[in-house]
């Protein structure tokens, strides 16, 4: 064999080596991008998403058991009820700012 031949044997074995590392180091940073993905979807998909309608129902059926238990206790009663009121209005408004980029992006870009 030539020095010739030996040295694009060389090079050629290096080029190919160099290239197939290259590629399997793109596709694991590829495949932990799309790891984290699947992780932010199965989270999304397991948030608590609920109406309006739920929203209001369960405060109310958490005032009728405060009613029921407190009475007794009026003071108290008022702020559970508060504390409660503020956490629907809390709900309902994060379901909505959940969904409103994708009905209206222009408000994102007027409110800033």
């Amino acid at each position: 064999m030539t020095p010739q031949i030996l040295i694009l044997i060389i090079v050629a074995v290096i080029l190919i080596y160099a290239l197939s590392t290259h590629g399997q180091k793109e596709k694991s940073e590829a495949d932990h991008i799309r790891d984290q993905f699947k992780m932010k979807k199965e989270a999304s998909v397991n948030e608590d998403v609920v109406t309006y309608g739920h929203v209001q129902e369960r405060k109310q059926e958490l005032f009728d058991v405060i009613d029921a238990n407190l009475g007794d206790h009026p003071t108290q009663s008022a702020q559970l009820k508060d504390i409660i009121s503020d956490w629907a209005d809390l709900k309902v408004k994060s379901f909505e700012n959940r969904r409103s980029w994708v009905r209206n992006p222009e408000k994102d870009f007027e409110s800033e």
